[in-house]
């Protein structure tokens, strides 16, 4: 059999760290961004602390998404990004009584620009090529309050809660180059406030200066939005209202667990198990707004497909062997699964969405272990240090597709040596990442249900080594 690269076969599969594509592929990110931390000690009980942020994105990517010769679908993304936050906290601490107020507010805004190339191999002298422009501003803000009440040396109290209201702006223009003035959806500014408040609570007993047992609860969420990508005919109305908009994601979580010191306090053992009930799930959608013969979308969206569940406990252990000696291990069980689905308004479900998959990048089991030496060479302090890694096989999408999943365990081993002062002024590290060089898939993307068929995965990075420095002045 003779292979042909101009085909649109399996030879797009050439494995890890390989694209047969002939789109160019390339992405610069640009970050930078400034912090800002004041704490002023207004009495002997109270304290009040500043937190201000901005940070800046300039992000620009290519790719050629279909891994083959032929223009099937190649996107170009170019994002400008800005940010800043700011938190006020009062904190008092009095006898047996321990607790904080806050307010916190965030802004955002991104401008958007996506152009998409499509084109089916029988089509090949017309591209449609369609460009998502979107313009996004958000902002949000929040009061909280978090108060531990300790009855005597063994019972403590601890509740809390935070209101939390979102505004979400965004502002499509979307079209196909062919036809400029038919908008995917009209532009426009669309706007929504989503606003919750979320509880928390939890209890713990000191039954010894080396054991404590806790029971906590919490509720959270997660805010709505709107979705930025379309490459549908344009939608109707009735679509548009069914689609366009994600309502908010809400959690309830409670977790028992245990802390211990034992062995004359050279070795903390934690452990817990944990339990989180998700309503008005958000999940990633790919596939068709109408039926056949009507023509799939390959952009993703957001919509909200029902409830799932996150079962699990985890132990970790810190033991200090010697006084120069650390050794760091942990263990975790996960059971993250989708226990209902609702129908997604007017889109059809794709195949592999089902009641019982597991939900993406949520392993059935993960483990740690680390080993670290203290040594002195005069006034120079020496620190090797070896962590090993272990995560089972996981998913990267609510379908479980089995074409970008880590359908097997791996085991990643990182090495370091820290050399610094003995009164910590500077700090070397080097090191070595991924030190046995393993290959495994760390991402994926699929799009098997649309026209344009495509499924790639991002890999770990080969065997790197690096060098940070640390001066405290």
């Amino acid at each position: 059999m003779i292979q042909d690269d101009r085909c649109a076969n399996d030879l797009q599969a050439r494995g890890p760290y390989a694209n047969n594509g002939t789109y160019p592929l390339g992405s610069t990110l640009e970050n930078s961004g400034l912090g800002l931390s004041l704490a002023w000690d207004l009495s002997d009980t109270l304290a009040l602390e500043s937190i201000t942020s901005f940070r800046n994105l300039d992000w620009a990517g290519i790719r050629d998404a279909d891994n083959t010769p032929l223009p099937i679908l190649h996107t170009s993304y170019d994002v400008d990004s800005s940010q800043w936050s700011q938190e006020l906290q009062l904190t008092l601490q009095r006898d047996a009584l321990t607790g904080v107020v806050g307010v916190y507010y965030f802004e955002q805004e991104s401008d958007d620009i996506v152009t998409v190339e499509l084109n089916p191999p029988d089509n090949i002298p017309g591209p449609q090529r369609d460009s998502d422009n979107n313009a996004v501003d958000n902002d949000s803000w929040a009061v909280f309050t978090q108060w531990t009440y300790d009855f005597n040396d063994q019972w403590s109290l601890t509740g809390g809660g935070r209101y939390t209201e979102e505004t979400k702006r965004a502002f499509p223009d979307q079209y196909n180059f062919a036809s400029p003035t038919v908008k995917q959806v009209p532009a426009q500014w669309y706007e929504d406030t989503f606003s919750d408040f979320t509880p928390s609570a939890s209890i713990a007993f000191r039954w010894s200066p080396q054991g404590m047992l806790y029971v906590g609860y919490a509720q959270g969420f997660k805010g709505g939005g709107w979705n930025s990508h379309f490459n549908d005919p344009p939608l109707t109305a009735t679509e548009q209202a069914a689609l366009h908009e994600f309502r908010p994601e809400e959690a309830e979580s409670i977790e028992l667990g245990t802390k211990l010191d034992l062995a004359g306090d050279s070795l903390r053992l934690n452990a817990a198990i944990f339990s989180s009930d998700y309503t008005n799930m958000q999940v990633t959608y790919r596939g068709p707004f109408r039926a056949p013969p009507a023509m799939s979308g390959v952009a993703p969206f957001l919509t909200n497909a029902g409830k799932a569940s996150i079962d699990g406990a985890e132990l970790e252990l810190t033991w200090l062997a010697t006084r120069a000696l650390t050794i760091e291990a942990s263990y975790g069980l996960l059971d993250a699964t989708i226990d209902q689905l609702d129908n997604i308004p007017l889109a059809i479900l794709p195949p592999g969405l089902l009641v019982g998959n597991a939900l993406p990048f949520a392993p059935d089991s993960q483990a740690h272990f680390g080993i670290a030496y203290d040594a002195m060479a005069g006034n120079l302090a020496i620190t090797p240090r070896l962590d090993v890694s272990y995560t089972d096989a996981q998913f990267f999408d609510a379908t479980n597709t089995r074409e970008i999943a880590q359908l097997e365990d791996v085991t990643v081993v990182n090495a370091s040596v820290a050399l610094g002062s003995s009164n910590g002024s500077w700090r070397l590290i080097i090191g070595v990442n991924n030190a046995t060089d393993e290959t495994y898939p760390i991402a994926g993307n699929s799009s098997l249900t649309t026209g344009s068929g495509y499924a790639e995965i991002a890999y770990s990075r080969p065997r790197e080594y690096f060098a940070t420095i640390n001066f405290d002045f």
